[in-house]
């Protein structure tokens, strides 16, 4: 027979309780609701918002307003009433200011040179000027479709590092990333692979 204070008795059923009082103990409403939208992917309801954030519907109303003011969510008109989602832009957005801060500003040029000329083989290859060239061009199970796909990427991931390469504009000093770099782990940083692969992490 088990113990009345043994382990598995006491936790059973408890443990996602106790891990939502701390959260709710440890965050504020609007910290909650942040949290919940950076995550939500599809549109849902201001309830639906409320009852995964553990904050009134009229709350989670307030606040999702308030991000949509920023930026970060995105509002979407229904016959039921409105929806509410993470706005597309936030990853990338995100990933941005993390490729300034974990990259020197040498090392997102030489990423951006080795993106161009990954863009000029696939040009070269294809006899087109721009990925919606060979979008026109490939017919139904053209193998050309795996590298359609790469090279909208190889697009994305240089707009991406043209952008985090702008904020040295406002943050002229590299010092400053590469001291940000050498305290969370330089060659954490440098072991995870080209800067473009890393910029493709936005979708």
């Amino acid at each position: 027979m088990t113990a009345p204070d043994a382990p598995d008795e006491l936790w059973e059923g408890d443990i996602n309780d106790a891990a939502v009082e701390d959260w709710t103990s440890d965050t504020t409403t609007f910290e909650r609701v942040r949290q919940i939208i950076d995550v939500t992917t599809e549109p849902q309801s201001a309830g639906e918002i409320a009852g995964r954030a553990h904050v009134s519907e009229p709350t989670a109303r307030k606040h999702l307003a308030a991000l949509a003011e920023t930026g970060r969510v995105k509002t979407i008109t229904t016959d039921a009433g409105t929806r509410y989602m993470r706005a597309p832009q936030m990853l990338a957005m995100r990933r941005i200011a993390e490729i300034h801060r974990e990259h020197t500003k040498d090392e997102i040029r030489r990423a951006i040179r080795d993106l161009k000329r990954e863009r000029r083989e696939f040009q070269d290859e294809y006899g087109v000027d721009d990925v919606d060239e060979l979008t026109l061009e490939l017919e139904p199970g053209d193998d050309g479709w795996t590298d359609l796909t790469r090279w909208q990427q190889v697009e994305q991931n240089l707009e991406i590092a043209r952008a985090a390469l702008t904020l040295y504009d406002f943050d002229p000093d590299d010092s400053r990333s590469a001291a940000a770099r050498a305290s969370e782990g330089t060659t954490a940083v440098r072991e995870r692979g080209s800067l473009g692969d890393d910029a493709a992490r936005t979708a």
